[in-house]
């Protein structure tokens, strides 16, 4: 699934042979939250399940060329209506992936790599903690421990020696770190 962390939509056929559609929507939305799904489908009946993996449309079969064209017209501008600049893209291989910054909750410097994690996953790059820092902007991203790079928004609780994160995750605070960070917090939040 991690193929698809670069797709801003996919159109899905609901029942297919192995895998059915719906199951794979599930599996796709589980690491990637913001990809726009479309069902292609002759089962209004299935309609409904659509909206447990949040569905963004659905194509009715026989799908006409003018539905075709309005849906992926309605994609288009809602992919542009996603701010580019709002995303960033870290090389893995010969595959880049590209996270929207609200879906990173930190990053953590591993030996020489770094893992970008986010609710879904985690990714490792052949990238140093600095490197990332100067591809993000600051804020909201800020360095709270030697190994920690933090979204400020995806913070829950400042504590004086840990961050707790939204989902529950926690990550450390440097000794020195408490006042520049609450400082950080409070100035993004004006």
């Amino acid at each position: 699934m991690q193929a698809f962390q670069g797709y801003d939509a996919v159109l899905l056929d609901i029942e297919t042979p192995g895998i059915d559609g719906m199951a794979f929507a599930r599996r796709l939305r589980a690491c990637n939250s913001r990809i726009d799904i479309i069902f292609v489908t002759c089962h209004t009946d299935l309609v409904m399940d659509g909206f447990s993996v949040h569905a963004a449309g659905f194509l009715p079969k026989p799908v006409e060329q003018k539905q075709l064209w309005e849906t992926l017209d309605f994609l288009a501008k809602r992919s542009i209506s996603r701010r580019a600049d709002a995303c960033v893209t870290f090389k893995r291989g010969t595959a880049c992936d590209r996270y929207y910054y609200d879906d990173i909750l930190y990053i953590e410097a591993r030996l020489h790599n770094i893992v970008v994690v986010t609710p879904q996953t985690r990714q490792k790059y052949n990238l140093s903690l600095t490197q990332a820092l100067e591809n993000l902007p600051q804020p909201p991203f800020v360095r709270c421990h030697r190994s920690y790079i933090v979204f400020l928004p995806a913070i829950r609780r400042i504590g004086r020696s840990e961050l707790l994160l939204e989902g529950g995750a926690s990550i450390p605070l440097a000794r020195g770190k408490y006042d520049a960070i609450n400082r950080a917090y409070i100035d993004f939040y004006g």
